[in-house]
């Protein structure tokens, strides 16, 4: 907190993840309303908006690597703000259909896809080498801190103005973190020359030929790297079976009995656990219990899905929610976090969107299929047999691969060496 860039991007991260979940909260509550009630319905939404982070953010990610990052992260910031108010307007005038809120789902995650790898990568360019740890454990405390915040407002919205008045909320919360974007200085890390080389690129074209370039360069530095196919090969695993749940949520509140107000209560618990979690593993410097944190953080992200698929009342399912909020975002920001530490930052923006895209992707996906399945298959189920195949994935990577053992009993990988492989 030293750095008044990283206090600008934290307040920026608070106030742009904010906007993001009272979206998730407005959005998911008003197609499972407008559709009578279907996961399909829900789960499209879901998918569209986190696609982009597969369409765009990889691109995303390159473009943070040749151009300012101030520069796009203040572009995408203003597209989500456009967005935000569309939705909006739409919702006052009573005039929404299902289809605008997927197509504006998939407007706004563009937004975000383009803003969060520019905003972790631009971390790294703000604090010393030294704090790189504890800055990205702080900006996820950022984030999750408004995954409370932003539902928690969102829902006394919600249940007294209607969805239309939460959507204004998450324009207000955007323009907020634009004003924080727009005041953020920092030293560039690109070679002067190499930049005037990229500015005078002629076309569109060439500039996107060069961009599919770097993103080849960075799915080889990724392939090469033992260590970094390990963390991101099990966050793919950890997202699709742990983290995929939200298309499910209007349908498992109104399954143990509830509304509106326990599907927020619910995504309030997300968020306050996230909070907790992040700010534990911030305050690990120990090696040895980053390691038992890592395992712990693991194997309680499928226990908090098999927990959350057996309860009966509302109040279960909310501590399963915080649990699984707890973890997961324990698990999320200790392998952002070796990510980051891996890395040179020539390739930082790139190889942080690849991770995102691979994340965001699979949980885009499986939020799109259970929330298909979910109209023939019981919820519970569909939230119980994931969280177990987690824990055996998660069991068979460290019996199997010595990295993981390594990351369970070091907290780190023996060797913070490249463990090239031969492609």
């Amino acid at each position: 907190m030293q750095s008044w860039d990283f206090r600008r991007l934290f307040v920026n991260g608070f106030f742009t993840t904010g906007s993001r979940w009272t979206q998730v909260l407005a959005r998911g509550w008003l197609v499972h309303e407008l559709s009578d009630g279907s996961t399909n319905a829900v789960g499209w939404v879901t998918f569209a908006s986190f696609i982009p982070f597969v369409v765009v953010g990889p691109f995303a990610g390159a473009i943070a690597d040749r151009f300012d990052r101030r520069r796009l992260l203040i572009a995408g910031t203003i597209f989500g703000l456009i967005g935000a108010l569309a939705l909006a307007i739409i919702t006052i005038a009573d005039v929404v259909q299902v289809w605008h809120v997927i197509a504006l789902a998939f407007a706004t995650g563009a937004a975000q896809a383009a803003t969060v790898p520019t905003r972790q990568a631009l971390i790294a360019n703000v604090v010393p080498s030294e704090h790189l740890l504890n800055a990205v454990a702080l900006g996820g405390i950022s984030r999750h801190g408004s995954r409370v915040v932003g539902p928690l407002f969102g829902a006394a919205l919600l249940s007294t103005l209607g969805a239309g008045s939460v959507f204004v909320f998450s324009a207000v919360l955007l323009a907020f973190g634009l004003v924080e974007a727009l005041r953020v200085r920092h030293r560039s890390t690109i070679d002067p020359a190499a930049l005037a080389e990229q500015q005078a690129a002629p076309g569109l074209i060439e500039a996107f030929g060069r961009l599919t370039t770097d993103l080849g360069k960075a799915v080889r530095y990724v392939r090469r790297d033992r260590r970094l196919l390990i963390v991101i090969g099990l966050v793919a695993a950890h997202c699709s079976f742990t983290m995929s749940f939200d298309s499910m949520m209007p349908t498992m509140a109104e399954e143990v009995g509830g509304g509106s107000t326990l599907y927020s209560t619910i995504l309030v618990g997300l968020g306050a656990g996230a909070i907790v979690g992040t700010l534990i593993v911030s305050q690990l410097h120990a090696d040895r219990t980053r390691g038992i944190a890592f395992a712990l953080a693991g194997l309680g992200s499928g226990l908090a899905m098999i927990l959350m698929g057996t309860a009966t009342s509302g109040a279960t399912v909310v501590l399963a929610a915080t649990l699984a909020g707890f973890t997961q975002a324990s698990y999320m920001t200790m392998s952002a976090t070796l990510v980051q530490t891996i890395v040179t930052d020539d390739y930082r923006g790139r190889v942080m969107s690849v991770y995102i895209m691979i994340a965001a992707g699979h949980m885009a996906i499986l939020n799109l299929g259970y929330g298909r399945t979910a109209e023939t298959v019981d919820v519970r189920l569909l939230l119980i047999l994931p969280g177990i195949l987690w824990i055996v994935i998660f069991g068979a990577g460290y019996v199997s691969l010595s990295g993981v053992r390594s990351l369970v009993h070091r907290g780190r990988f023996e060797s913070m060496e490249p463990e090239l492989l031969v492609v």
